[in-house]
């Protein structure tokens, strides 16, 4: 996918809904560091994506609340390591909980695990390494509505 075509979908989601897609990146308990969401939220921005930082070391259920009161369309948080996985499935829980289920679920980082099954059975949409000179992460967001929600999609693309 072209940088026109993000665009592309990105506008018919502006046209559709009257907003851009928000993303949240947000860093759960055990997260040292946010060298991973800074240039994210960058590169995300400038492919046109409204983009959330959350605060560091919140709770599963802090980030979640922090998803539905911004109306987020994506979640994307750090996989990278084996401990951040029983704060996933509590985060995807708490979504629904608080009536976010149909928010989006990415997980990433550098130099991921590549045993995910655990992951997507308990409700993450989307593995990927959160790298944001990979133009590949946005298209991957973006096919990631176009599945879950209609409105987002064209037979023209």
């Amino acid at each position: 996918m072209s940088n026109k075509q993000i665009e592309k979908k990105i506008n018919r989601i502006v046209q559709q809904e009257g907003r851009r897609p928000r993303i949240l990146l947000v860093h759960l308990e055990t997260d040292q560091s946010d060298r991973w969401t800074k240039p994210l939220a960058a590169a995300l921005a400038e492919f046109g994506f409204d983009v959330d930082i959350g605060p560091t070391h919140q709770t599963p259920l802090q980030a979640a609340r922090l998803a539905v009161d911004n109306d987020a369309h994506v979640v994307c948080v750090s996989i990278a390591e084996m401990t951040h996985q029983p704060l996933i499935v509590r985060l995807v829980g708490a979504l629904k909980k608080l009536g976010g289920a149909g928010i989006r679920l990415a997980g990433g980082g550098a130099g991921l695990d590549s045993n995910h099954e655990e992951l997507y059975r308990h409700g993450v949409d989307l593995i990927v390494d959160f790298d944001p000179a990979d133009m590949r992460l946005a298209c991957r967001i973006l096919d990631l509505l176009d599945e879950t929600d209609d409105r987002f999609g064209s037979k023209d693309d």
